[in-house]
C-alpha cells in the first residue's frame, strides 16, 4: 500500500502522464479518433468540475486513455493564466513535483519548462521538458496553451527516467470579468508502470485532486 500511495507523484502528470492501456508503443504518434472514440464520457461533475475520459488510437498497437477536466471559477482572466504558466507556482496545485524550473523561453508566447518528479524507493524519479506555445491576443476572450514533451539537450540527471511521450492543452475563455472556463486536456503514450487495474483508480484521484486544487485557489482571495 505505501509503494502505491508513493506512486501518486507520477501520475500526477497531469497532469502529467501514465493515462495509458496496457499495450506500449514504440513512439508516440498523432492521435487518430474515430467518431466512436470521440464521444467524451463524463465521469464526475461536483463543485464546478467536470472531469470526461475517452480512449483514443495512437496507433495500431496502442490505445491510451485521454482525461479532460473543464473548471468553472471565479476569477479574472490573468490571474487564471499566470497560475497555469508560471512554473514556479506549478507545486501550488500539482502534487509530488520535487522541482520546477524556466528553461528557455523564447518569447512571450513560446518557452521550455522542466519539471522533475520525485518517486519513492525502489523506483526512479521523472523527468519531463516540455516546449509550451501560447496563443494569446489583444482583446480576445480565450487563451489556448498546447503543452508536448521534448527530449530537449538539456543534461538528464542520474538515475532520473526522462518522459517524452506526454501531449496537452489549456483553454482559458473569459465569461465575464470574474469568471473563466478553463479546459485542460492531456494524454500520455509512455509506458505504464503499473498494471492498468492498479493505476487508473489512482490516476483519476491524483488529477481529481490537483484540480479542485487549482480551483481552490484561483478563487482565494
Amino acid at each position: 500500500m505505501g509503494v502505491l500511495n508513493g506512486y501518486r507523484s507520477v501520475i500526477l502528470l497531469t497532469v502529467l502522464g501514465g493515462f495509458m492501456s496496457a499495450n506500449s508503443p514504440k513512439a508516440f504518434t498523432p492521435v487518430v479518433v474515430s467518431p466512436v472514440e470521440n464521444r467524451w464520457e463524463l465521469t464526475d461533475d461536483e463543485d464546478g468540475i467536470k472531469f470526461y475520459v475517452r480512449w483514443v488510437t495512437l496507433n495500431s498497437l496502442t490505445e491510451v486513455r485521454e482525461r479532460k477536466v473543464e473548471i468553472l471559477a471565479h476569477t479574472r482572466l490573468d490571474k487564471a493564466l499566470g497560475l497555469v504558466t508560471d512554473i514556479d507556482k506549478a507545486s501550488l496545485w500539482m502534487s509530488g513535483i520535487k522541482r520546477a524550473s524556466l528553461l528557455q523561453r523564447d518569447n512571450s508566447n513560446q518557452w521550455y519548462s522542466h519539471v522533475l518528479y520525485g518517486l519513492p524507493w525502489p523506483f526512479n524519479d521523472r523527468e519531463m521538458i516540455t516546449l509550451c506555445r501560447m496563443n494569446k491576443r489583444a482583446g480576445q476572450s480565450k487563451i489556448t496553451i498546447s503543452m508536448e514533451s521534448v527530449d530537449h539537450s538539456y543534461p538528464k540527471a542520474k538515475g532520473v527516467e526522462r518522459l517524452t511521450n506526454y501531449k496537452a492543452s489549456w483553454e482559458i475563455v473569459e465569461i465575464n470579468q470574474n469568471l473563466v472556463k478553463m479546459t485542460f486536456i492531456a494524454l500520455s503514450g509512455d509506458p505504464p508502470a503499473f498494471p492498468r487495474v492498479i493505476q487508473d483508480p489512482v490516476i483519476k484521484r491524483v488529477f481529481m485532486g490537483n484540480m479542485r486544487c487549482l480551483k481552490e485557489l484561483l478563487e482565494k482571495g
